[in-house]
């Protein structure tokens, strides 16, 4: 019998290119060509119509693309195929409803619901059609379900609110919104409601309060800022007894771990105290000092003593005419500095200076909290703009202050370690490379570089994690390496060169953040889809020692709000479209569009990208956007469902929490992980020890 080779071979590249064509149109969808891709999908579902998956990718690029009739065209195609497939009736039922055609988006979402009664989505769905037509305790009910439904999703609560605010049911929104804080502190669009709330109630002393915290976490927010000042004149009680600062009343006491003593001297570095999110020295027009132990004050490059602080006694510098301006306890001036002066504890090993919380600080960081460092402090004149503040520490004692502020010292205690690990090494890189050199410090004490907080935050478990690595950096072909981290990846880290200004170091390649045994990374739009608004398994999906809302999270932003965020920054005009176009392998968008009526522009920063959706960051760039209507197609707003907190380049922070808690891994095994290809190298200050 003879075989025909040409037919045998046409049939398998016939059944090998709907495959092949998908994965072109992905790769169009990674780059952002997203017209390209919506039609290379459909092009591929027309070479095999037997296919599904394609009209389901080729409808979420259309959703990207804010096309949502396409986008229920192409699902309601894919719902004739898959009769009775609740994730496509669902989705349909969303398109719907965001195009403001409610009683078509409910029967979709009655239809997901009769294929599977506990779909959670479309509960959602059906709560968020009803709560349009007005029925306020059918919205209430299906939203009591979703809760029970998806009890860790941070957004339950959030949208709970967001209903009773709709229906002016104020008193329960101020309870949820309460709740909605408890879990994420950082979300500003929940505390501008609340702080309304509390002003409708006459509440003045704690709509203050909020309005303030929105500006912690969203300076110079205009609602915020405008309300404070309102608000001034009708307060019942003081600001610092309505916002009381911490103070540190008695010395640190950390525990067993005498780390201050056992650690080995080593480098010292300069550390910028009280920085800005970039890095740079805030306007301190005031500092007042203590210690515990009492400090002296000398010039910084003569060495001369001028006084000997008392134990307890608080001292204070002002600036004044671009001088350090130095008074005692009495109030009386003690001198005036054109250079810079330097401040430590009468016990320099283990004593502390304290920079106290004072009210008319313009730095907000030395505002509501005392705060305590080791080592010495140099205050310097910033002609122009105030004093500067440099914390001289040893690199080991600095970590001591790093490690606790980077993460939860109750967290695994290999988790720690790695912690320890990666943060000395990035000292030791930030220390060499110079990027605050023109700043006269090596490394800020900000997320610009690492956070630092001093001894206040120091605790047993972090101490002993630098203790026990003391030295220990990683590198990559015996230099340093980069050891890039953030708080949770979303459950993929990204690659650095797929992000706009990191580079490309093959130690930092993206990857599925799941043990080895874990399902595969989403494969096209509608994988990504259902995996964002999920809660997949992942490493940093560990609810025992973390944040949901750091894993998994939602934000609804009006579209007045971010059409003035954003012309605020470009000047587009009126706001037309928002489009994410280019995302990394892990689903982070690396560039996304605004179209205006003036202009169209383009922000592929990462940090830029998180700054503008909102007034105040986004947690990361792992998101997907769904644009919600009026009836006569106008924005009405944003749903944004996001994943992790961070750049989700390096480690992840909260899946080393995981790999350690839930999987016993060690430290190192958790760095190897993250960083394939490095090794752990010590630095030369610390002998080898038995």
């Amino acid at each position: 019998m003879a075989i025909n080779i040409a037919a045998i071979a046409l049939t398998l590249l016939l059944a090998a290119r709907p495959a092949s064509a998908s994965a072109d149109a992905y790769r169009l969808y990674l780059d952002g060509r997203l017209t390209d891709a919506a039609r290379a999908y459909q092009d591929a579902f027309l070479s095999d119509p037997s296919s599904v998956k394609p009209l389901l990718d080729a409808a979420m690029v259309f959703k990207q693309l804010g096309k949502g009739l396409r986008a229920a065209e192409m699902l309601e195609k894919a719902a004739l195929k898959e009769p009775g497939d609740p994730d496509i009736l669902c989705e349909t039922g969303w398109m719907y409803f965001h195009e403001a055609s409610y009683e078509k988006a409910d029967s979709f979402f009655e239809k997901a619901l009769a294929a599977k009664r506990d779909h959670a989505r479309a509960v959602l769905g059906r709560a968020s059609v009803l709560a349009h037509l007005g029925d306020r305790a059918g919205t209430m009910r299906l939203l009591a379900r979703y809760k029970e439904l998806r009890p860790d999703f941070s957004g339950v609560d959030y949208i709970i609110a967001w209903n009773y605010v709709n229906f002016r049911m104020y008193g329960e929104a101020e309870e949820k919104l309460v709740e909605v804080l408890r879990q994420d502190p950082s979300f500003v669009e929940a505390r501008l409601p609340l702080a309304g709330i509390y002003a409708r109630q006459k509440k003045f002393d704690e709509a203050w309060n909020q309005y303030y915290r929105v500006l912690d976490w969203a300076p110079g927010h205009p609602i915020a800022a405008e309300n404070i000042k309102f608000l001034e004149g009708k307060l019942t009680k003081q600001p610092e007894d309505i916002r009381p600062p911490f103070r540190i009343t008695s010395p640190t006491r950390v525990g067993y771990v005498d780390a201050v003593q056992a650690l080995e001297k080593s480098v010292r570095l300069k550390v910028g105290v009280g920085t800005d999110n970039t890095g740079k020295q805030a306007r301190n027009n005031i500092l007042k000092l203590r210690s515990f132990e009492g400090f002296t004050i000398k010039g910084r490059t003569s060495g001369k003593l001028y006084a000997t602080v008392p134990a307890g006694e608080s001292w204070t510098a002002v600036f004044e005419q671009d001088r350090v301006v130095v008074k005692n306890a009495a109030d009386t001036v003690y001198g005036r500095f054109q250079g810079p002066i330097m401040l430590e504890s009468t016990d320099p090993r283990t004593g502390s200076v304290i920079i106290e919380a004072v009210r008319s600080s313009k730095n907000p960081y030395f505002r509501y909290s005392d705060r305590q460092y080791r080592g010495a402090l140099e205050l310097y004149p910033m002609p122009g703009r105030g004093i500067g503040v440099r914390n001289h520490i040893d690199m080991e004692l600095y970590l001591l202050g790093v490690v606790p502020a980077e993460v939860s010292s109750q967290w695994p205690y290999e988790s720690l370690k790695a912690q320890a690990v990666i943060a000395r090494t990035q000292a030791v890189l930030r220390s060499r490379s110079g990027p605050h050199k023109a700043d006269g410090y090596h490394i800020c004490d900000s997320q610009h570089c690492q956070v630092y907080r001093g001894v206040g935050h120091e605790a047993n478990s972090t101490n002993k994690a630098v203790l026990e690595t003391e030295s220990e950096i990683l590198t990559y072909k015996g230099k340093p390496a980069w050891t890039f981290y953030h708080s949770n990846c979303g459950g993929h880290t990204q690659s650095s060169g797929e992000v706009t200004g990191w580079g490309k170091l093959d130690y930092l390649k993206g990857r599925p953040d799941l043990p080895e045994e874990g399902a595969p990374a989403p494969r096209g739009p509608w994988d990504f889809h259902l995996w964002m608004t999920g809660e997949p398994p992942a490493n940093c999906n560990y609810p025992e020692a973390v944040r949901s809302s750091e894993y998994r999270w939602l934000r609804i932003l009006k579209h007045k709000d971010i059409e003035f965020r954003v012309n605020k920054s470009y000047g587009v005009g009126s706001l037309k479209e928002i489009i994410p176009l280019r995302r990394a392998a892990s689903g982070n968008v690396n560039s996304i569009r605004f179209v205006g009526s003036k202009k169209t522009v383009d922000v592929d920063r990462e940090h830029l990208i998180r700054n503008i959706l909102g007034f105040g960051s986004l947690k990361s760039t792992l998101f997907s956007l769904e644009t919600n209507r009026f009836p006569d197609g106008r924005v009405r707003n944003y749903w944004i469902y996001g994943g992790g907190w961070g750049h989700g380049i390096g480690l992840c922070q909260s899946g080393a929490a995981g790999m350690a808690g839930r999987h016993g891994k060690l430290y190192r095994e958790i760095l190897d992980f993250y960083f394939p290809g490095t090794s752990i190298s010590r630095l030369k200050y610390v002998k080898k020890k038995n």
